[in-house]
């Protein structure tokens, strides 16, 4: 991967920052004001869409630090303490890759369990030191927790005791460097265990107090115990579990169970990819239920125009970021492509008057596009009439095809006479039919990694003080957008299944893409193109394990029937749409559409030059 990819892509990743670095710049949103609810939830997104953000964000010493016009209004509503908790790789493989296997299953689980709960008692301090802060520092504090340096030491005491932690200062920070030191011990124990070998293990493990412990009874205990110290009861901490996917099935499994806690002292709130292979969740009677003992927030947009407001707000807060006067990026960027013209109603009141914008490229296409002629004909429209149509008729059967209009009128040069060729075609190098603030703000769907890397680049290569980044600036920073995010979807490995060839993310997008850029613009002229697609049960396991790929780092978007049945197990008889950041690379409309069976697509052989099957589909890579 290049440099500028990683760029791009990954130094906007809010895991290596400190609370006070995520508060400087945080915009929030709508998922934002509902995970401050005091519910269970699960925060559900692709790589890159603000999982990591949005949970640091509930810390303390981040709301304490937070100076948004919203941010006073946000803290009167967050009446719980967040104790954020990263995934940390010793919970599994790194266990279990010491000793090269030698340790057994009982003996790994055990000591993933024990470095798990490590790693949440650790946080738990760090957030109540984020609250204790120095009273005489003059820092503002988030739910102060005032405690006297007399009462700290009895608090401490008593939780070492019950953590098993012995020789430590009794203060909160040496009860913090405690457990940092005992994940170093944990990983002594499992590189000793696997040489020493079997033969009196479970005897040596057993002997260990603090290997023992569980993450929940714990805390529980500590929290208790401080809530005695300084006089209050009932307080609630929301324990916020990060990249959760990361973690051993045995983790996920315990977390989703605690969904169901009958402490109401704690809230869970947990980060997953939107597919998960956890057999637990929803997969039982007893498993917790969606809407009922946990709230789902989705953070991608299946319809386009519910991310504008975000990206809009996001915009604001980079020009303030970059010390660039205030200035709405509808003004910076312009109006898209796929607007009307804001002379043409000024002049006639109508976008659709002979000589507007729309009219000339319903004629063009109608010179170039026999297929579209016919349609107009079909439909007795005039484009050099159609101010004269009912705003009922325009409804009905002008304005619903006029994006498709745009784009194949974009793309297309000149018709052939031969009724087997579809008509020479634009060069698909030009990202300009993707320029303008509303066409950006769709593209980049929403993520915020994206639309920041994209915006910083444009401002970056703007002048000090922008008042309009011209169409052509933009285009070519949006094809090196897409370009480069496809690059990073080219980086992850084929999963292998038995029994099917493998099959590449890259595979599915390229005829995906492909596919819809046919249906759009090179076909017969169709006033609705297919747009997405929904997966048939003659998808293989070969092509679910790359959709699985695919949804996860955000290649292809979810388009859920029921909004309550956000989280997907399967992705059988489940609609989706490839992400519009590819939109630029393939030439296709920035559009829902209608969905088409993906064993269509996947058999189709207009995009490549063999087809992709089902079940033994070679790798065109």
């Amino acid at each position: 991967m290049s440099s500028s990819t990683v760029a791009l892509f990954d130094t906007f990743n809010a895991r290596a920052l400190n609370p006070a670095q995520v508060a400087a710049t945080f915009v929030p949103s709508d998922q934002f004001a509902r995970l401050c609810n005091r519910a269970h939830t699960i925060v559900l997104g692709p790589r890159g869409s603000g999982k990591t953000t949005l949970l640091k964000m509930l810390q303390p010493a981040a709301l304490a630090q937070w100076h948004h016009p919203n941010a006073s209004s946000v803290r009167e509503k967050v009446d719980f303490t967040g104790v954020f908790i990263a995934t940390d790789i010793s919970w599994g493989e790194q266990l279990a890759a010491l000793g090269s296997g030698a340790l057994g299953l009982d003996a790994r689980r055990l000591l993933s369990l024990a470095s798990f709960t490590t790693h949440v008692l650790r946080s738990l301090v760090t957030a109540i030191q984020q609250r204790r802060g120095n009273p005489t520092s003059g820092v503002v504090r988030f739910r102060p927790l005032d405690i006297s340096q007399s009462d700290e030491a009895v608090v401490v005491r008593s939780i070492c005791e019950a953590w098993h932690v012995k020789d430590a200062v009794p203060t909160f920070m040496s009860l913090r460097q405690a457990m940092t030191q005992r994940l170093l011990q944990i990983r002594e124990i499992a590189s000793r265990e696997a040489i020493v070998g079997e033969h009196g293990r479970p005897e040596r493990l057993a002997s260990l107090g603090f290997l023992h412990l569980h993450f929940l009874r714990a805390i529980s205990y500590a929290i208790e115990v401080i809530e005695d110290a300084v006089g209050v009861t009932g307080e609630k901490w929301a324990l916020l579990f990060d990249e959760l996917e990361l973690a051993p099935d045995w983790i996920q499994d315990e977390l989703v169970k605690s969904l169901r806690s009958t402490d109401d002292r704690f809230l869970f709130k947990l980060a997953l990819n939107p597919f998960t292979a956890n057999t637990y969740l929803m997969q039982t009677p007893t498993s917790p239920a969606p809407g009922q003992d946990f709230d789902q927030i989705a953070l991608w947009y299946a319809e386009k125009r519910d991310s504008y407001a975000f990206c809009a707000g996001l915009w604001e807060e980079l020009l303030r970021e970059h010390n660039y006067p205030t200035s709405p990026a509808r003004k910076v960027l312009g109006p898209s492509y796929f607007e009307s013209s804001p002379e043409d109603l000024r002049q006639s009141g109508t976008a659709y008057k002979r000589g507007s914008r729309w009219s000339n490229r319903f004629v063009a296409l109608a010179k170039k596009d026999r297929t579209f002629r016919q349609y107009l004909e079909a439909k007795q429209i005039d484009p050099l009439a159609m101010d004269g149509m009912t705003s009922v008729e325009r409804a009905a059967d002008v304005r619903k095809i006029a994006p498709i209009v745009a784009v194949r009128d974009f793309f297309r040069r000149e018709d052939s006479e031969s009724p087997n060729e579809s008509g020479r075609l634009r060069s698909r190098k030009s990202a300009i039919l993707y320029a303008g603030a509303d066409s950006v703000f769709a593209v980049t769907e929403g993520n915020p990694r994206w639309f920041i890397g994209l915006a910083k680049r444009l401002l970056e290569n703007s002048s000090s003080t922008p008042v309009t980044i011209p169409p052509i600036v933009q285009s070519d920073e949006l094809m090196r957008t897409a370009q480069r995010f496809s690059a990073t979807l080219r980086t992850i490995p084929i999963q292998r299944i038995e029994g099917f060839r493998p099959v590449s993310l890259m595979q599915i997008v390229r005829q995906v893409g492909r596919y819809l850029h046919y249906e759009t613009v090179r076909g017969p002229f169709k006033p609705e193109p297919p747009g997405s697609f929904s997966v048939d049960a003659n998808a293989s396991e070969n092509v679910l394990a790359a959709l699985g790929q695919a949804l996860n780092s955000g290649a292809i978007v979810y388009v859920p029937d029921d909004e309550s049945q956000l989280i997907l197990t399967s992705l059988r008889g489940k609609r989706f749409r490839l992400s519009y950041l590819l939109a630029p690379v393939y030439g296709f409309p920035i559009r829902l559409g209608k969905s088409v069976a993906l064993s269509a697509i996947l058999n189709w052989e207009g995009g490549a030059t063999q087809q992709l099957e089902l079940d033994t589909g070679d790798d065109d890579d």
